[in-house]
């Protein structure tokens, strides 16, 4: 959000994994109000991976405890706030899913 206010003008994309969206998703309520528009991809790897790959190092995979997500639709939660969101799941679709979020017809965050 600070980029977009500091720089209105230009446009701002956020990648986030899908365990941090988790942690910051209703900043994305805030935007849309504000009508701060930011693009956010999500790398939706099903985990919190800084924490799943501290476990499998400290006490093993098969001991993994609430670390592991699985597929979520986080474009739905951005969708019930008012912004616009897509689930894209082929590497093809990345860059026409971009252009559609960053074009000036789609809804804030």
């Amino acid at each position: 959000m600070a980029a977009k206010l500091a720089h209105p003008d230009m446009k701002v994309l956020l990648l986030n994994g899908d365990g941090s969206f988790g942690f910051n998703a209703m900043e994305f309520d805030t935007m849309v109000r504000h009508n701060i528009p930011v693009v956010c991809v999500v790398n939706n790897d099903c985990a919190m991976g800084m924490i799943k790959h501290s476990q499998e190092m400290s006490i093993g995979a098969e001991r993994l405890q609430c670390s592991e997500l699985g597929t979520r639709h986080y474009e739905k939660m951005v969708e019930g706030l008012g912004g616009y969101g897509e689930f894209v799941t082929k590497d093809e679709d990345i860059i026409p899913a971009l252009k559609r979020a960053l074009s000036p017809g789609s809804r804030p965050a």
